[in-house]
Parts: structure tokens; sequence; C-alpha cells
């Protein structure tokens, strides 16, 4: 029964995903002009040319001055299309990606995010010639991933499956396969993460660890990871283990540290190195501040309350999102009350770790792409201790 289960799940997986590839179709066949998008950048609020940070279209691009003339001359041109649209996240991505293929030092060019990400878009765009296939690539790494740490935890093919399905249903997956973001890579550097540490080969956890610090966030990364894992062992009462896995750390620190192999080549000390690092922390240090209540009401109720004041509801948001924190927080109650020893303790004590993390910090839905896929993995631990589960079996 199981065996026949597992295949009609199977197939509607496949079936749904394939329609998202193909309902996406689009946007993975389209070619990548370097014109476009290095004129795109220069007429973006990341421009590193002062005037044209200003996305109104009066101003000429050459000069980056105000010019009423320039404007009646080519108010119908790319350019005015360009300036009134800001460039985003997955654009930044983009343009920086191509540059640093190409060889350009990754501190001088949307420096505050390290570049292991963009240099796979890059590397997207010069096999495919289209940056979003890094995306799909991206998402079927994850779903990968994802099933393989299910199934220590679980240890059943069908369980380990359910999570993944949920995750791959879901609109926040899903619509991450569009563009080139970097989440669904740090997603899967985190799941292979944990799934090594788990099985206690702590250089190899480090070295994914260090991919996912080379992808996005490096050193709350580096904080809010190791803590969840150390946690873990204290937890476990694995206490032999803390000096290899704070060892392992090292790796980690060596991984990220290749990512930047062009800035060291151009002939920098690791003192400047540490220098651009400070500047990163206090980029974000004195940037906004966000609603501490924030990742918890978008995923009870789908409402997101930004930090320039306005509350925004979020179009991707499913009463799964609910669930999954509700079962999150009864199996944090059912198994830390007891000090049961599970492996997928490590989950409860990131989804806590996670979430305190958010409340910190202003926050993007799209963030919470590093929290629900553990939170379905709870979901069905908890269906799996159920009576009305027992009793179906």
């Amino acid at each position: 029964m199981k065996k026949k289960l597992f295949l009609v799940l199977l197939l509607i997986f496949l079936a749904h995903f394939g329609f998202r590839v193909f309902e996406y179709r689009e946007v993975y066949l389209s070619g990548y002009d370097p014109d476009y998008w290095q004129k795109r950048y220069e007429l973006s609020q990341w421009s590193p040319i002062e005037g044209c940070r200003n996305l109104d279209p009066h101003v000429n691009p050459e000069t980056c001055q105000w010019d009423d003339a320039w404007y009646a001359e080519n108010k119908d041109t790319d350019e005015e299309v360009l300036k009134k649209n800001p460039l985003g996240d997955d654009g930044l991505y983009t343009y920086a990606g191509w540059q640093y293929i190409h060889g350009a030092d990754p501190t001088l060019l949307n420096a505050e995010i390290p570049p292991l990400g963009k240099y796979l878009i890059g590397l997207s765009i010069l096999l495919f010639g289209n940056q979003n296939i890094f995306a799909l690539v991206s998402g079927i790494f994850v779903l990968c991933a994802f099933f393989v740490l299910n199934k220590y935890i679980l240890k059943d093919n069908l369980l380990a499956f359910l999570p993944v399905a949920l995750l791959s249903f879901d609109p926040l997956f899903y619509t991450q396969l569009r563009a080139p973001f970097l989440d669904l890579l740090y997603l899967g550097f985190l799941v292979m993460t944990f799934y090594f540490f788990l099985k206690e080969k702590f250089f190899l956890a480090a070295l994914f660890l260090g991919m996912m610090m080379a992808t996005k966030s490096s050193i709350s990364t580096l904080v809010i990871v190791s803590i969840t894992m150390g946690s873990f062992l204290l937890y476990m009462k694995h206490t032999d283990q803390i000096k290899k896995f704070m060892l392992s750390l090292s790796v980690s620190v060596l991984v990220f540290l290749v990512t930047y192999s062009v800035y060291f080549f151009k002939g920098h000390s690791l003192i400047e190195f540490l220098k651009v690092q400070k500047w990163i922390f206090h980029f974000y240090a004195n940037g906004t501040r966000g609603d501490p209540s924030a990742p918890f009401q978008m995923l009870l109720m789908g409402n997101f309350p930004t930090w320039w004041g306005e509350t925004l509801r979020v179009p991707e948001w499913s009463v799964l999102w609910t669930i999954g924190l509700l079962c999150s927080v009864y199996y944090i109650y059912r198994v830390f009350r007891k000090r049961s020893l599970y492996p997928s303790v490590l989950l409860g004590i990131w989804v806590v770790v996670y979430l305190l993390f958010l409340a910190a910090i202003p926050t993007w839905p799209r963030y919470l792409l590093l929290v629900l896929p553990f939170m379905y993995t709870l979901c069905v631990w908890v269906l799996t201790k159920s009576k009305v589960f027992k009793g179906s079996q």
C-alpha cells in the first residue's frame, strides 16, 4: 500500500513540477543581453554614479543631470522605461554575476552580498545563455537534498517525500524558480549542512556551511547555524563531539575565503579583506529596523508589516504556513518537555533560532524559505505520532 501511495504522490509531484517549468518556459528560454543589463544597471538605483540614482526619466544618463531637452528628444526610448523600473535584487545579482564571471572584483560591485551565488548565476549565463536556469537548478538541488535529509530523519521513503511534496507545492518555493534570487541555493546548502552534521561528518557539514556563508549573510549565517548545531550537541549530550565540531568551522571560514580568490589575486591582503567585512557588518548594523512580529504575522495570517510603515498581504501565503508553525510549536512542547532524543530536534532548534533571528532584522517573505521546509518535516513527524495515523497503518 505504501509503495502505491508513494508512486501516486511522486506522479502528482512530477506533474506539478513539470507544469511549473512549462509555465515559466519563457524566462528559461530568453537570452541574456549584456548591453541591456549594463544599461539597466547604470540607470538603476544601484548606479555608482550619484546623479543616475534619480529614477526620474528627465535625467540624462550620459551627464546624470536634469535635462528637459534630452527628455523631449528621447522620451519614447528604452531609457525612460528603464528609469521608471527600479532594478530588483534578482536583476542586480544577474548583472553582478555576469561581471564576476568575467573577472570583476566582488568587493566593488554589490559588495554587501557574498559572491558565490552570483558566480553561479554568471556560470548559468555562460553555459545556458540564461540567468534563470540557475534558479531552476537550485530548486531541483533543494528538493533532492531535502528528501535525503528527511529520509535520514523519518526513516521511510513515503514519509520523507511528504515534506518534499509540500514544499514543491508551496507558492513561495515555486515562484522562486522564475528568477535568480539566492534563497533557494542558500536553503540547499543549509539542508546539506544539517544532513552531514546529523551523520557526524562535521567537516563535510562545514564545507556546505562555508558555501552558505559565501552565498548570503556571511557573519550571521555562521553565528546562527553554529548556535543551532552546538545547541543540538549539548541537548543530545554529545559533549565529546563539541571540540571536533568547533575545529570543523575553520573549514567553513576557508571555503568562504576561497570564494574571494579574485580579490586576493588582485593584490589585496587579508587585513584589507577584513576591513571589507567590517564595512559589510556596519552596512547591515546601521540599516533599518524591522517589526519583531513580522515573521510570526506572515506565518499565521499572511500579513507583512514592512519597516517603512505599511502592512501588505503576502501573495504566496497559504494555510499550510499556519499549520506548519502550530505543528512546530507542538513538536517543541512535546519533545523538549520530555527531553526526547531525536535527530529531528535539530530542526526544532533551527525553527526557534531562525525565527528569533528574523524578528531582529528587516524581513522579506522569501526569507521564510529557510524555515518552512523544516516546519513541514516537523508536521509529518507530529502526524506519525498521532493516534489517527497509527490507527490507519
